[in-house]
């Protein structure tokens, strides 16, 4: 089996003018299965979801992470007439007295703070929050309305939110070198490890979250190369600048060889997934001629 993981997948295939064979005819003729993009990583590695603030904890703070764990990361916010705008950051340095603020702050609220990296921080709780909450990542360039936590205890969350805020506006001096606040995200504790099963054996590329769960899974990682071995998870990314014709172009180059080791029975499975949605295909699928691509050429 083989997973190629292309994070920008459905802008990209939505972007472009026609798809070229054989990405779309994977895309045509594969099992199509949604995905949680908060949990995608550990569902493409182990078919299980698996908490990001906990497994990142452990590389940050190896020493101090049991427990249940919820990222607190620095984010800008950039409003306009429209709305407000939001996208990760980080902060200048790891201490200091807007870090007292809040680590007050979340005292105030029974929770513990720890700003592991200048883009990492850490809220460790005492249960899971009645709540969902979306990583930073996936609201990139969106609304900070369309993210904000849901549930029961939403209101708790947004409140601290907006304390956060406040408190980072108080303190910083220079407005273009702190964030605009903390984006809380990725509750949990880790699993049993003997309770987890991977898919695979290999990560190639440099996707920290994957890099850690890899790690944490004990298999072998490293950066992408063009050497897609069986039994890998690759994640593949398109060139900075390039437009998505262009990028489109790569990736279907790129899928040319796994196709045909599909279509060869030299590969029992391929998936080309999003961080929502996971595209399977099986040696029988790849002759499927019957199901034609609706585009493409």
């Amino acid at each position: 089996m083989i997973i190629v993981l292309v994070p920008e997948l459905d802008t990209l295939t939505a972007d472009a003018s026609s798809l070229p064979r054989p990405l779309a005819s994977i895309l045509a003729r594969s099992d199509r299965t949604r995905i949680d993009p908060a949990t995608h990583q550990s569902l493409l590695l182990t078919g299980q979801p698996v908490a990001p603030a906990a497994v990142s904890r452990r590389i940050d703070r190896p020493d101090d992470c049991s427990g249940i764990w919820m990222r607190a990361d620095p984010i800008d916010l950039k409003p306009d007439l429209n709305a407000v705008w939001l996208q990760p950051s980080s902060m200048p340095g790891l201490d200091g007295p807007v870090i007292e603020a809040l680590t007050e702050l979340f005292a105030d609220a029974g929770l513990a703070f720890d700003l592991a990296t200048s883009r990492r921080g850490y809220l460790q709780l005492k249960k899971l929050p009645d709540c969902e909450f979306q990583p930073p990542w996936q609201l990139a360039g969106q609304s900070m309305d369309h993210g904000l936590p849901s549930g029961p205890d939403a209101a708790v969350w947004t409140r601290l939110m907006s304390d956060c805020q406040v408190l980072f506006h108080q303190y910083r001096d220079d407005p273009e070198a702190w964030p605009s606040g903390l984006w809380f995200w990725g509750a949990g504790e880790l699993p049993d490890r003997d309770s987890i099963s991977p898919r695979v054996s290999h990560v190639a590329g440099s996707d920290p979250e994957l890099i850690a769960l890899a790690d944490w899974l004990q298999l072998s990682h490293g950066p992408g190369n063009n050497q897609v071995a069986d039994q890998s998870l690759v994640v593949w990314t398109g060139e900075p600048g390039s437009s998505a014709a262009e990028n489109v172009d790569r990736l279907n180059s790129a899928m040319k060889p796994l196709w045909r080791k599909l279509l060869t029975g030299r590969l029992d499975r391929l998936e080309l997934a999003s961080p929502g949605q996971v595209h399977a295909l099986r040696p029988g699928q790849a002759w499927r001629f019957w199901q034609s691509p609706e585009r493409g050429g």
